[in-house]
C-alpha cells in the first residue's frame, strides 16, 4: 500500500475532502494529487479482487458452453470458436496482465476492454445464428454487464463509458442488422440490457463512494499515527536530552552506559569512560553571571559531542559542570588520547575566564578509565568510580589535563 503523504499541504487536502464528503458532496473526483493517490490505492487494494473476478469470468465462459449445444448442430461452430478460440484465451491473458503492478495505470482500461470485448463477442454470436435460441446470447449481455461492472469493481467513470458503449452498440446492431426473432422481442431485450446497465451504474457509484470513504479514513488515520509517532519521538528526545546543552542528559547516560557495558561483555571488547569537569566554574559564574556560565557549558558540550563519532559513543551532561563521554571499544590509551584532544578542542575555543586559577580561558580536566567487562567481575559502578578518581587526580595535578586510572597506582588519590 502506498505510504501516506507527509506534507502539511497534502494533509489539508485530505481534511478538506473528508469535510466535503460529510456535507453531502456526491462528486467522485478530487484535486489532482489526492485523486492520483486514490487511483493508485484503488488499483493496489482491489488488484487481487479483479484478478479473481477475471478467473471467475474465464471459468464461466467454460461452464456456459451448454448454451452453444442448445443450438442446432450446424450452428454451433462459430459460437464455440469464439468462446474457446477468442474469449477464453483473452480472459486468461487479461488475468495475467491485471496482476502486474507496473500496469496499474492501465487497470481500468483493461477491465473495460474485457467487458466490451465479451459483450461484442456475444452480440456477434447472436447475429451469427439463425435459430430463435440466438436470443440467449443477447440476454447474456445482461450478465456480462453485471459481471464486468460490479464483480470486477470497475470505477464509476469507466463504468458509465462502458454502459453507454454497450447500449449504443446493441441499439445500432439490432437496428441495422438482421437478428433472429421479432422486433418487439429485440426492443424488450434492449430495454432489459439498458435497465441492467443502469442498475450496475448505481452499484458502481455506491461501491466507489464507499471505497473513497475508506481511503480517506485510512489516510487520515495514517496522518494521525504519524503525528503521534512524531510527538512520541519528540517527547523521547526531550526525556533523553539535556535542556541546556542539547546533548544526552543523566538519565540517558545511566541507561546507555549500562547497555554498552552489556554489549561489551557479550562482544569481549573494552569500554572506556571519560569524566570531565569544567575548571573553576564557580568562579566563572561569579565573574560573568549565570547566563554566560550557561553559554560556556554549551560550548564545552559541543566540543565533547564532536568526539562522539561512532555508533555507541555518547556525550552526556552528568550534572552541573560535569560531563561524560562513553567510548565503546576503546582501551585506556586510546581513550586518553581522545581526552587530550577534547582538552585541546575546548582550549582552542578561547572562551575568556579571567578568574580561573589555571589560565585566562575556560579549560577542562578529564578522568579516564577503561575496563574489559567480564561476568562476575568489575561492573559499571567500578568503571565510573575509576574514572571519577582519575578526574580527581587530574584536578589535583593542576587541572587542564587528562589522567588515567592506572596513574593512581603511582600516586594515591589527593582529592580536588
Amino acid at each position: 500500500m502506498n505510504s501516506a503523504p507527509r506534507t502539511t499541504r497534502e494533509s489539508s487536502l485530505y481534511e478538506s475532502a473528508w469535510a466535503a464528503s460529510g456535507k453531502g458532496n456526491w462528486r467522485l473526483s478530487w484535486e489532482l494529487p489526492l485523486e492520483a493517490d486514490f487511483q493508485a490505492y484503488y488499483a493496489e487494494r482491489y488488484r487481487n479482487h479483479m484478478a479473481a473476478g477475471l478467473a471467475v469470468g474465464a471459468l464461466a465462459m467454460v461452464v456456459s458452453v451448454f448454451e452453444d449445444f442448445m443450438l442446432p448442430e450446424g450452428q454451433r461452430m462459430i459460437p464455440l470458436l469464439l468462446r474457446f478460440g477468442l474469449v477464453f484465451p483473452v480472459a486468461l491473458f487479461m488475468l495475467w496482465l491485471i496482476r502486474k503492478p507496473a500496469l496499474d495505470r492501465f487497470q481500468q482500461a483493461m477491465l473495460m476492454f474485457a467487458t466490451l470485448g465479451g459483450a461484442s463477442t456475444f452480440l456477434f454470436m447472436a447475429y451469427s445464428v439463425t435459430s430463435p435460441l440466438g436470443r440467449m446470447y443477447l440476454d447474456t449481455l445482461i450478465l456480462i454487464q453485471l459481471y464486468g461492472l460490479t464483480l470486477l469493481r470497475m470505477r464509476f467513470a469507466h463504468a458509465v463509458a462502458c454502459v453507454l458503449m454497450i447500449t449504443a452498440g446493441t441499439t445500432a446492431a439490432l437496428s441495422l442488422l438482421q437478428f433472429p426473432g421479432h422486433s418487439g422481442e429485440h426492443v424488450i431485450d434492449l430495454m432489459l440490457i439498458t435497465f441492467a446497465g443502469m442498475l450496475c451504474l448505481v452499484a458502481n457509484y455506491l461501491m466507489e463512494r464507499s471505497a473513497r470513504s475508506d481511503y480517506l479514513q485510512q489516510r487520515l488515520l495514517e496522518f494521525r499515527q504519524q503525528d503521534l509517532e512524531q510527538s512520541n519521538s519528540h517527547l523521547e528526545q526531550l526525556l533523553r536530552s539535556d535542556a541546556l546543552t542539547g546533548i544526552a542528559n543523566r538519565r540517558c547516560f545511566d541507561q546507555s552506559i549500562t547497555d554498552e557495558f552489556r554489549r561489551a561483555e557479550r562482544g569481549s571488547y573494552p569500554l572506556a569512560l571519560l569524566m570531565l569537569d569544567v575548571d573553576c566554574f564557580k568562579q566563572y559564574n561569579d565573574t560573568y553571571g549565570h547566563q554566560a556560565g550557561d553559554d560556556a557549558l554549551t560550548r564545552v558540550a559541543q566540543s565533547l559531542a564532536h568526539f562522539a563519532r561512532r555508533p555507541g559513543d555518547l556525550a552526556a551532561r552528568y550534572g552541573g559542570e560535569e560531563f561524560a563521554l562513553i567510548l565503546p571499544g576503546s582501551d585506556e590509551e586510546n581513550a586518553r588520547m581522545i581526552a587530550q584532544e577534547v582538552i585541546e578542542h575546548v582550549f582552542a575555543r578561547n572562551v575568556p575566564h579571567a578568574s580561573s586559577r589555571v589560565c585566562d580561558r575556560v579549560t577542562v580536566s578529564i578522568g579516564v578509565a577503561s575496563i574489559l567487562p567480564a561476568a562476575g567481575q568489575a561492573g559499571v559502578p567500578e568503571l565510573m568510580a575509576n574514572a571519577d578518581q582519575a578526574l580527581y587526580l587530574a584536578k589535583a595535578r593542576g587541572r587542564n589535563q587528562a589522567c588515567t586510572w592506572t596513574m593512581l597506582e603511582s600516586r594515591p588519590d589527593s582529592g580536588a
